[in-house]
């Protein structure tokens, strides 16, 4: 008999059809997905949803409901939408389920986010009369985190007064699900309030400790969670916690310390402590914090690798757009290792941006402000943060390895040397300390552990002991152990790394390792895909676990058990392969490529993204600048292109970039014919027509990422402008390092970006995109000028400090790049770099030193005007990359010019004199001017000396004793 329309069905029948939904039966879900589907295009369908959100009698049922309301909600009819912040209160009210109170207030902030202030005023009074209510407390500020968690920004004018429930939950004593919520719901207020409230939220540092203290023995998994606060601190307002670092530390420490505590909780403040090193070393050895770090195992802790995760697309960005902190699951999944706790599903070390990060991103210059280095750093190098503490770090890593009778000490030790050996600057090793690491590597409970820190070591430190490590991880991986297999893969890098095509006779044997790694599991059989089939609106189609993860904080559901991660380790290595044997791996090629180009069709971004990674490194393979692609190059680059612009998520897209990375990259593997496809591919991601980027959405993770792709792309452009131009391709050379289509392509999205008025991170963004690729035009700029010239006009009187500083970047480096044309009347920077400087301008500060550097790069100007201001600009204050540029014009200027301004100059120069930051020809050329001008004018030459810092003077009269001791 045919089922009668929905039009007919009550609230009841459709709650049946959610039942048969969630039950174990592939036929009867099947069978009720279409159902559903049938019912929600029934007027009628929303209405009945609306009404399970108050009525049914499953938890679970409630739940769907309310996830199947948030992601239809822009389709529902307008009347429903009106009245259904009023059915979310009346819900809310009733609810007693954790993961259903969860979902509702994703509701409730979709509503926000939909319709305005109109449509949270009566969510937000349920807050504040449950708020009061003890029994009420803890749902209240659960659906205040998720609230936030969702619309932070929105929320944003309601943070004084969310803080303020926030408080009075801190303080609630013995109640360990209030307690718990308001440290979840603080997390989440963090990054809403920013810098803007350091005192505020200073004086509530200790509340927050004395909170933690209270749940962690109450409810030790609570209290776990609730650890991430302090990571959210250091990430967001890192100022408010200094003052408060030592209990932060003894915390910390003592969790972390504690046998009697569960694994969950250790690892979780270890994580935190990894974290505090990582983001603030500094303020531990001026707090003189380190014997105490050190004391309790703190060196187990020192910054770990900055991988470029794509997973956790927060790295680095614009700077305005929000980031969750990497001391959170990656810190916990690093922590776990250090304390050989049962490893989680294997997560490959090895970043969308190769190893350590290696190929993520260029030398990029201020993506949302300030410059910025490479995203990662080679193999067998050491944080720049931990350099002061070397001479106390390694001796006593030496000592834990060696110690016999303290197993827990050696675990801790090889995994802090893990981190020293993953960061960024020189490590400068004892060979005692890589013997007790190859010792322990020849067998006992630790030796995986040590052949993990062998391989990251490398060829650098170990040599030709990651032979003999090889041999023994290769041993141990035939058993089929996962974390075998994934540290035998990171040997068998550093070995190809140290062989070169040497490393030939080994790749037969070493493949077949590949060959298992790689080969996927058989897909599992009627995969439950029903939610994400029925996913019919613009906001993303996540997985029915991701509503329900910050309140029951289920297990991760691992497609393919341990096969991601593997694979993921394994097209890292076998990347790794294909870039040091060179010609040794041509033969092997073609059974690699095949091999890569079915894992760009998995599932999981993070294992295309890796996939994209090694086409890129095959696409390197056995070539130079005289080497021209075979067709299994051609082949891999397609498919590296395909993969950026129609993979359907901008993590998989951002690897893809991250692959193109690998063939633009030193010594330049990017063939003559590929630059043109790769610069249209590239441009393309900034003006969105790739796929990814085509679906709007308006989740704030999902706004960060799309601006990282956007930034990742845009930082390899000059990339492929010189190697354009060294290849001799149309429309560049003679002065020209970027082609002036592809600048014309993509104009009118920068431009649209420089004036969006919602997001300063992308104005910033637009402004230094602008300078650096207008200044590789050269003059082929000129025709630009109109159009960039009324566009910074506005950009330098933005409100927002980190935009107009790139404005006046660009606008310095455009006018450097065109030459005289900018007397001609089209182009008003120096204009607007006059204004900035001019008395009521701007004052000490980046945007200042940004404008006097722009100033100085527009030549041909008269002197008399350029010099005053930019004497009274100085000294540099903030942005010292500009200082070269400023201090060698007024080395131009002579001593006759400089003698008017001899206590200016005096002023100006000195700081940069004293402390050493100049190259040694300009300082020779500033100290003869200023003994020039000294035995010139003695006095003014006092009254600069006198306007110094006294130690800066101290210095700088050092330097010129000569000149002073005359005097």
């Amino acid at each position: 008999m045919a089922a009668p329309s929905f039009s007919k069905m009550a609230a009841p029948a459709l709650e049946q059809i959610l039942t048969d939904l969630l039950e174990p039966d592939s036929a009867g879900i099947r069978q009720a997905t279409e159902r559903l589907r049938e019912a929600l295009e029934e007027p009628e369908g929303p209405e009945g949803l609306a009404e399970l959100l108050r009525g049914a009698g499953r938890p679970q049922i409630r739940q769907l409901a309310a996830v199947l309301l948030r992601r239809r909600l822009r389709k529902l009819p307008q009347e429903l939408i009106d009245r259904l912040p009023h059915v979310v209160v009346e819900a809310l009210e009733r609810e007693t389920d954790s993961c259903s109170r969860g979902a509702l207030g994703q509701l409730g902030a979709r509503l926000l986010l939909l319709g305005g202030p109109k449509f949270w005023e009566p969510l937000e009074k349920w807050i504040q009369e449950a708020a009061r209510d003890p029994q009420k407390m803890e749902g209240a500020l659960s659906v205040v985190g998720v609230a936030l968690a969702v619309a932070g920004p929105a929320l944003s004018p309601r943070g004084p007064a969310l803080l303020s429930l926030i408080r009075a939950g801190l303080g609630a004593l013995r109640d360990p699900g209030s307690v718990g919520a308001a440290l979840r719901a603080l997390r989440e207020l963090l990054p809403v309030l920013g810098h803007k409230k350091t005192n505020l939220l200073r004086s509530l540092v200790p509340e927050v400790l004395a909170a933690l203290e209270e749940l962690l023995s109450l409810d030790e998994d609570r209290g776990a969670n609730a650890l991430e606060v302090l990571d959210e601190f250091l990430e967001t307002n890192p100022e408010s916690l200094i003052p408060h670092l030592r209990p932060m530390l003894e915390l910390c420490l003592q969790v972390a310390k504690d046998e009697c505590r569960g694994d969950t909780v250790r690892v979780r403040a270890l994580a935190t402590l990894t974290f505090l090193a990582q983001k603030r070393p500094r303020a531990l050895l001026r707090g003189l914090l380190v014997p105490l770090y050190l004391a309790g195992g703190g060196g187990a802790a020192l910054p770990p690798p900055r991988s470029r995760s794509v997973a956790a697309a927060g790295g680095a960005g614009s700077g305005r757009l929000r980031r969750r902190p990497q001391g959170g699951a990656a810190g916990a999944g690093r922590a776990r290792a250090r304390l050989r706790l049962r490893p989680a599903p294997a997560v490959s070390g090895r970043g969308p941006g190769g190893p350590a990060g290696r190929a993520g991103r260029p030398r990029g210059r201020r993506q949302g402000g300030g410059g910025r280095g490479p995203e990662g750093a080679e193999r067998g190098t050491g944080g720049e943060g931990v350099q002061p503490w070397l001479p106390q770090v390694l001796p006593r890593i030496l000592a834990a390895l060696e110690a016999p009778e303290e197993p827990r000490g050696r675990e801790l030790a090889l995994s802090a040397l893990h981190a020293l050996a993953s960061g960024p600057g020189p490590l400068p090793l004892p060979s005692p300390l890589i013997g007790a690491v190859t010792a322990l590597a020849r067998g006992g409970e630790e030796q995986l552990q040590a052949l993990e820190v062998l391989a990251a070591l490398g060829p650098a430190h170990v040599g030709e002991g990651l032979l003999e490590a090889l041999e023994l991880g290769l041993a141990l991986a035939e058993d089929g152990d996962t974390e075998a297999t994934r540290v035998t893969l990171a040997l068998l890098a550093a070995v190809s790394e140290l062989l070169g095509e040497g490393t030939a006779p080994l790749l037969p044997r070493l493949l077949r390792v590949l060959q298992g790694a790689l080969r996927p599991p058989p897909p599992p059989s009627d995969a439950p895909d029903w939610l994400l089939g029925l996913h019919d609106d613009q906001e993303g189609a996540e997985p029915m676990e991701d509503d329900s993860a910050e309140w029951a904080e289920p297990e991760e559901a691992e497609v393919g058990g341990a096969f991601p991660g593997l694979a993921e380790a394994a097209l890292g290595a076998l990347g790794e392969l294909a870039e040091n044997c060179g010609s040794a791996f041509l033969p092997y090629l073609e059974p690699s490529l095949a091999a890569i180009l079915d894992l760009t069709q998995f599932p999981q971004f993070q294992v295309r993204g890796a996939a994209y990674e090694a086409l890129g490194s095959l696409c390197c393979c056995g070539r130079d600048a005289q080497t021209g692609p075979s067709p299994p190059h051609h082949e891999a680059f397609r498919a590296l292109l395909g993969g950026l612009r129609k993979d359907p998520e901008v993590g998989g897209a951002l690897a893809a970039v991250g692959g193109v990375g690998r063939i633009l990259q030193p010594p330049g593997h990017a063939h003559k014919e590929w630059l043109e496809p790769i610069g249209r591919a590239l441009c393309d991601v900034i003006t969105g027509e790739v796929a990814c980027l085509k679906s709007q959405g308006d989740d704030d993770e999902e706004t960060s990422q799309r601006a990282e792709l956007r930034e990742t792309a845009s930082d390899w452009l000059p990339e492929v402008g010189v190697a354009m131009a060294r290849e001799g391709v149309a429309g560049t050379g003679g002065g020209v390092a970027f082609p002036p289509r592809l600048f014309r392509r993509i104009l009118p999205s920068l431009l649209a970006a420089l004036a969006d008025p919602a997001h300063p991170g992308a104005r910033s963004w637009a402004a230094a995109v602008i300078g650096q690729l207008g200044h590789a035009l050269g003059e082929e700029a000129t025709p630009f000028l109109a159009d960039l010239g009324t566009a910074f006009r506005l950009a330098v009187g933005d409100a927002d400090d980190e935009v107009r500083a790139n404005s006046f970047y660009a606008i310095g480096r455009i006018g450097e790049a065109v030459g005289h044309a900018h007397n001609e009347g089209a182009w008003p920077g120096a204009e607007l770099c006059g204004h900035a400087l001019r008395a009521g301008g701007e004052g000490p500060g980046r945007v200042r030193d940004n404008a006097v550097a722009a100033l100085v790069r527009h030549r041909g100007l008269p002197w008399q005007r350029v010099l005053p201001l930019v004497l009274g600009a100085l000294p540099l204050s903030a942005d010292l990359e500009e200082e070269e540029p400023v201090l060698r014009f007024l080395q131009e200027m002579g001593p006759e010019r400089l003698l008017p301004h001899v206590p200016e100059f005096v002023g100006g120069v000195g700081p940069a004199l004293a402390l050493g930051r100049l190259q040694k020809d300009l300082s020779q050329s500033l100290l003869a001017l200023l003994r020039q001008v000294g035995g010139a004018d003695p006095q003014s030459f006092r009254v600069g000396v006198a306007s110094l810092d006294p130690a800066h003077a101290a210095i700088l009269c050092g330097m010129l004793d000569d000149v002073i001791g005359g005097q």
